[in-house]
């Protein structure tokens, strides 16, 4: 009985034109997810830095913090998160919210959602000792 499949010449390079492309993209996906989880760390610490301003104001000043978490963004990330969207709300007078929204840096536009993080706190108050 005659076998034509026994030889095994060329089986590498037809399992590294198979393999390759899906390595390519597990490397891609993961380059992509550091990217995202890092622009979501940009954007927090611009949250928490907007949050920082907006407490010492007496919750009255929400243009300085917004300018701050804007620039801040900016200054920390450099390019890394862009579109960068701030609000700061004035809950009952007690709290301020500071949400961060912006596009993290992609490889290919549009691929990833946008990154939103937020830092809230209680507007600080002096209150003499009795």
């Amino acid at each position: 009985m005659k076998t034509w499949f026994r030889s095994q010449r060329g089986a590498s390079a037809i399992e590294m034109a198979i393999y390759t492309p899906v390595m390519f993209f597990v490397i891609f996906l993961t380059v992509q997810f550091a990217l995202h989880y890092h622009g979501g760390q940009v954007a927090h610490a611009a949250a928490r830095e907007g949050a920082r301003i907006a407490r010492q104001s007496g919750g009255s000043d929400l243009a300085a913090a917004e300018a701050r978490a804007t620039t801040y963004a900016a200054e920390v990330g450099g390019d890394q998160l862009t579109e960068v969207e701030v609000s700061v709300v004035n809950i009952d007078g007690t709290h301020v919210r500071v949400e961060v929204c912006g596009r993290a840096k992609e490889i290919i536009k549009n691929i990833t959602p946008r990154v939103c993080r937020h830092a809230e706190g209680p507007i600080e108050e002096f209150r003499p000792d009795l």
